[in-house]
């Protein structure tokens, strides 16, 4: 049988508590989400403004807003509704997209809007950008201003040199600690292999994924080859197999399933002995095995036998999805917002998680700065803001 082995990822925050929608109207473009009438005679309220730069329309993007606006809005109202957390204040977002003309993410694109945002709207914090190349200028930006930047993007290594970057959703340095674990406990100190596709024209994830775990390796002398190759270009799948079986014995492998098993049927067909090599395929939002039941090596064709054969040395590495009910409420929640706000169906998936971190992270950050706004109510360091929420357990 396929094995799945999946990885923990925590949410930061307090996700399970119970939600309030917030069912603002929503365009695509530059958006302002109004904030809630006050009531005729109250004190006027100190605007906290959040500048929000995701991908607007694009959808394969884990955190595009069609996936996350239901659940940031949730925390914003959830936010404004307690009146003793920020008193005098109430929080909304302003949105700008991180994307290009093609709809990709740009590490252009993203830091015009941000400085657009910072000298239109200066605001309190900056909620994303996602997308690694992105994140990188914004943050170098809100570093220099001093301003939060909270996220459930950016998973690749290198974002801990910026200091106003607070990241709470998955990461590749988790991803590596994980792999790490792993060796340790199973006494696997050499003979290790990093297969994975690059193409180096869009936003690099097998890149960014396996950085990780190589990183994590090479720190503690744990040896580590690595094989680049690009899906775009013609594939010898025998001289792959032939550079596995000369120097490694754990493989890791990230690329489109489709190129992973003609790999793995290649494998089988070399004639290799298996029971001396475990694959483990890097799926992180765990897209091989959505279908049930779970067959990832079946496609209808001649080499399904063959395949599920090579398929038995095979674990798959994906994030670990929350059991619990309020997880589960939380999913539901997000699927009817997300069809109501942009007429946009969200699946079962882990991509999800990543609406939870989002989601945790506001919460997150009102809470620290509840504890660090004087009584005055005027803005606080944004570094003392961010220092405070930094290595928190919630429950």
């Amino acid at each position: 049988d396929l094995q799945v082995l999946k990885m923990e990822c925590a949410l930061v925050g307090s996700l399970w508590l119970p939600l309030v929608v917030l069912l603002s109207g929503v365009s695509l473009g530059v958006v302002d989400l109004e904030m809630a009438p006050q009531h005729e005679g109250s004190p006027a309220l100190k605007n906290i403004t959040l500048a929000v730069i995701l991908p607007l329309r694009n959808t394969e993007y884990p955190w595009a807003w069609p996936r996350v606006g239901p659940a940031l809005n949730w925390a914003i109202e959830k936010v404004n509704s307690d009146p003793t957390l920020l008193p005098g204040h109430r929080m909304h977002l302003v949105l700008r997209s991180s994307e290009n003309k093609e709809g990709t993410c740009s590490d252009s694109v993203a830091p015009l809007v941000a400085v657009d945002l910072k000298f239109a709207h200066d605001p309190w914090a900056f909620i994303g950008p996602g997308c690694d190349y992105a994140s990188s200028p914004v943050a170098r930006f809100t570093m220099h201003w001093e301003v939060p930047m909270v996220t459930a993007g950016a998973p690749a290594l290198g974002f801990n040199m910026y200091t106003s970057i607070t990241n709470t959703g998955p990461t590749h340095e988790k991803l590596g600690q994980f792999v790490l674990r792993m060796h340790r406990d199973f006494g696997w100190q050499k003979y290790a292999m990093f297969l994975y596709n690059d193409q180096k024209n869009d936003d690099r994830p097998c890149y960014f994924a396996v950085e990780g775990p190589y990183t994590e390796m090479r720190e503690k002398n744990i040896t580590a080859e690595h094989i680049v190759f690009s899906e775009d270009d013609l594939v010898s799948y025998a001289d792959l197999i032939n550079d596995i079986s000369q120097q490694a014995r754990v493989v890791y492998v990230c690329c489109k399933l489709q190129t992973f098993r003609k790999l793995m049927v290649q494998f089988r067909k070399q004639s290799l002995p298996q029971e001396e090599f475990v694959f483990f395929f890097i799926d992180l939002f765990g897209e091989s095995v959505q279908r049930s039941p779970a067959k990832p090596w079946a496609q209808g064709d001649a080499d399904d036998h063959i395949a599920m054969e090579a398929f038995k040395t095979v674990k798959i590495l994906t994030y670990r999805e929350p059991q619990n009910s309020e997880y589960k409420n939380f999913v539901s929640k997000l699927k009817t917002d997300a069809k109501k706000m942009f007429n946009f169906s969200i699946e079962d998936s882990l991509m999800n998680l990543i609406a939870g971190g989002f989601h945790d992270g506001v919460l997150l950050y009102a809470q620290a700065l509840n504890e660090t706004m004087s009584e005055s109510g005027q803005k606080p360091p944004g570094n003392a803001v961010t220092k405070m929420m930094w290595n928190r357990t919630f429950h």
